[in-house]
């Protein structure tokens, strides 16, 4: 084979490579009947509070929380995949006796609950289960994720959802996050994506408005993988921290408002899921 003859083969084969890799995939949710996925979730949140002023006074908060599921794949429907979930067992640090027994009864006596995964990710419970179930304050409200169009390496997509907001009972975060298909592995099985957002609070029905020393905002970021062979997100990390400044009222006699008081709230999520052999 000469020089010319084996550079137009090149040619060739890159002309042929490139449609192969800028082509779009589409990336669903849709694990097989009969599959039961074990899932492990870890959680921290950490919050800070700082007050400015003379002593600058700072005190700090970190929880942790560790919750073993299964999700038995049940029954195709046209909102998704109905899914029995159970909880096995949760940890928290840290913990009181009183909260350990708490999570002990709870686990021992946790009933199977209804879970529908739609294809693009979002999830919804279908039946009350157990109301004391951390499935359902965790999993019971997931937005989705996903396109519902294909798409292509480098190629991205913007999801809008709500989120309640821990420090304030009642209020809500309006989350808009952009993610993009980072790169395809194992012949296209497994889909790499990334995640970036900002969250900002909105007024609802259920929560007081926030007054003109009250502001909240915050960035997230995070990954995700997918099995498409699968069909569920293997491996999920996200980070989301939240800033807020809360203004001090008056004191009963009538003294001027302190310094606002900025705390910071970080939450750190990884869940991790595979098939049970």
């Amino acid at each position: 084979m000469d020089f010319r003859t084996s550079r137009l083969l090149l040619l060739a084969l890159v002309f042929v490579a490139t449609p192969a890799q800028s082509q779009a995939v589409l990336l669903q949710i849709r694990p097989h009947i009969g599959d039961t996925l074990r899932m492990h979730l870890s959680q921290t949140v950490e919050m800070t509070g700082t007050k400015p002023g003379v002593r600058h006074d700072t005190s700090s908060m970190t929880t942790s929380i560790e919750v073993f599921t299964r999700a038995i794949a049940e029954q195709y429907t046209s909102g998704g995949t109905l899914m029995q979930t159970i909880t096995d067992s949760v940890a928290m640090t840290p913990a009181s006796l009183a909260s350990l027994e708490d999570l002990k009864r709870r686990a021992m006596q946790s009933k199977p609950v209804w879970l529908r995964v739609s294809t693009d990710g979002g999830m919804e419970m279908v039946d009350d289960g157990d109301p004391n179930s951390e499935l359902r304050h965790i999993f019971g409200e997931m937005p989705a994720v996903l396109s519902r169009n294909p798409v292509a390496i480098g190629e991205k997509w913007t999801r809008e959802m709500q989120i309640p907001l821990s420090s304030e009972p009642g209020a809500v975060g309006s989350v808009r996050a952009t993610f993009r298909l980072d790169s395809l592995g194992r012949n296209g099985d497994i889909a790499y994506i990334s995640m970036r957002g900002t969250m900002s609070r909105i007024n609802t029905a259920g929560a007081a408005p926030a007054g003109p020393g009250y502001g909240t905002s915050g960035q997230l970021a995070g990954t995700i993988q997918i099995d498409r062979r699968l069909g569920w997100i293997t491996d999920s990390r996200s980070s989301i921290i939240v800033r807020s400044t809360i203004e001090s009222a008056p004191d009963r006699r009538g003294d001027p408002k302190g310094a606002p008081m900025q705390v910071r709230t970080k939450i750190t999520q990884w869940i991790r899921a595979m098939r049970a052999r």
